[in-house]
């Protein structure tokens, strides 16, 4: 997928395959995207939220948020409690 897209820098889709993967191998490591976007050294955030969104069809957010709610729906599945796995995904509410 990141082979057919041309307008980027090598920088750019450099730091949104690090931020995809550090999303994809652990979920609640990060409280905010920002808290990703730190990691990104050199190029321009604005430019990295961009390009993300487009190769990978949604925001840095809006991604952050569908693996946790995937990984909360793991830990569903596995017996935890609303309480546990609210508090263990960072959510402020169970019903969040």
């Amino acid at each position: 997928m990141l082979e057919k897209v041309r307008p980027y820098s090598k920088y750019v889709l450099d730091a949104i395959k690090l931020i995809k993967h550090n999303l994809d191998t652990n979920p609640l490591k990060y409280k905010k995207a920002s808290d990703l976007l730190e990691d990104v050294n050199g190029p321009n955030r604005n430019a990295v939220e961009k390009a993300f969104k487009a190769v990978f069809g949604a925001g840095i957010k809006e991604y952050q948020v569908r693996q946790r709610l995937e990984m909360s729906k793991q830990f569903l599945e596995a017996g935890m409690t609303k309480k546990q796995v609210a508090a263990k995904c960072f959510n402020s509410s169970q019903s969040a």
